[in-house]
């Protein structure tokens, strides 16, 4: 009955919401125009673990992470988007920025939006159903800043200051600050294919103590496999360092990504240095599909075309033996078909092992809508 109800749901949302895109505002002088955007996801899923106290299975339905947006563009350069997101019970903004578009090349940005690091800003064009666990586990979230772009065929850059952006109650508190930024070059990039080699440094000076995590989140429940629980520190440095590669219908893309935490404080000990770190490497091809698709303006992966048939795998491994919290490594299995522009269906089978723990099988399934 409930996954019923969750299907009709999704149909009626789809058949609204594509009413709803196709409105498109804009003045009788031509110089404002405002277009809506959303998205929702459909999830089913089932995760089976072999610890007996956990019990042995747990299956479920959700409709998990609806987006509701617009992006005005006004005065030939400007530009805003507001992204309003619902998601666990509760309402957040994600994107409220607004940007200048300095030249053909080059603009600003000013607000909530992603710092240059990792893959999260992928949004849609999220090859699995979730993000690989070292993403997960170092990668950011949206913060308060200002940044800097610039993009040409064969070179990105992108930089920015921000901070945390929270309030306590009107008291007077140390956010923090953190100085990104994010280096793109393609040697090789044409209409069938892409090298892209990157690099993403991040100084972050923060009050507040961090909490790097080995999640495996599903529909029905979320599972912490391995933490270093929260590390009190003076402040760190994040490193990334990418490969990604298109050919025709070939596909694949690799990540490492660190953290060095200076004067962390684990447990009742103080060390002088914090070393921990991830990797994951991801590949897929278009068995169905004229191609692979790039985004050359962020430097990432694009949606395939419609009618477009793709199987992928992925591994992702998280090193916290430095301060004995041990490792994960796991492995998914991918499949992805897309109906239309505007739906898609993901169909994921993941494996995940901890050093000296519990081996954990899942099996998530997506449909998703957006426009």
């Amino acid at each position: 009955m409930r996954i019923k109800l969750i299907l009709v749901s999704a149909l009626m949302f789809a058949t609204v919401a594509n009413s709803f895109a196709q409105i498109k505002v804009k003045t009788d002088a031509g110089d404002l125009t405002m277009q809506f955007n959303g998205r929702t996801n459909f999830d089913a899923g089932t995760y089976i673990v072999n610890d007996d106290t956990e019990g042995k299975q747990h299956n479920g339905v959700a409709m998990n992470d609806t987006r509701l947006g617009a992006i005005a563009k006004f005065d030939e350069k400007w530009s805003a988007k507001i992204e309003i997101c619902y998601a666990s019970k509760a309402i957040s903004f994600r994107d409220l920025w607004i940007g200048y578009q300095i030249n053909e090349n080059s603009s600003v940005k000013v607000g909530n939006h992603f710092q240059p690091y990792g893959a999260k800003p992928l949004g849609l064009a999220y090859k699995f159903v979730e993000d690989a666990t070292a993403d997960y586990a170092f990668c950011p979230a949206r913060k308060i800043g200002a940044s800097y772009a610039y993009t040409s065929d064969n070179l990105n850059v992108t930089a920015g200051l921000f901070s945390d952006g929270n309030v306590d109650n009107g008291k007077n508190i140390d956010q923090g600050i953190s100085l990104a930024a994010k280096i793109i070059y393609r040697p090789i990039i044409d209409d069938n294919t892409v090298l892209h080699i990157g690099f993403a440094p991040m100084f972050v000076q923060s009050p507040n103590a961090i909490n790097h995590t080995g999640i495996i989140p599903t529909t029905v429940v979320t599972k912490n496999l391995i933490t270093t629980g929260a590390l009190a520190n003076d402040n760190y440095l994040r490193l990334e360092a990418e490969v990604l590669f298109i050919k025709d219908k070939i596909y694949a893309e690799a990540h490492y990504l660190a953290n060095k935490l200076n004067n962390a404080q684990v447990g009742v000990d103080e060390q002088k240095g914090v070393y921990l770190d991830g990797f994951y490497i991801q590949g897929g091809y278009m068995i169905k599909g004229e191609k692979q698709n790039y985004n050359k303006a962020t430097g990432l992966t694009k949606s395939a075309f419609p009618k477009s048939l793709e199987v992928l795998a992925r591994i992702s491994h998280l090193n916290f033996d430095d301060i004995k919290a041990g490792k994960q490594t796991d492995v998914t299995l991918g499949c992805n078909y897309f109906i239309n522009k505007n739906l898609n269906v993901k169909l994921n089978y993941i494996y995940a092992a901890v050093k000296d723990g519990d081996d954990y099988h899942m099996i998530q399934s997506r449909l998703q809508f957006s426009f």
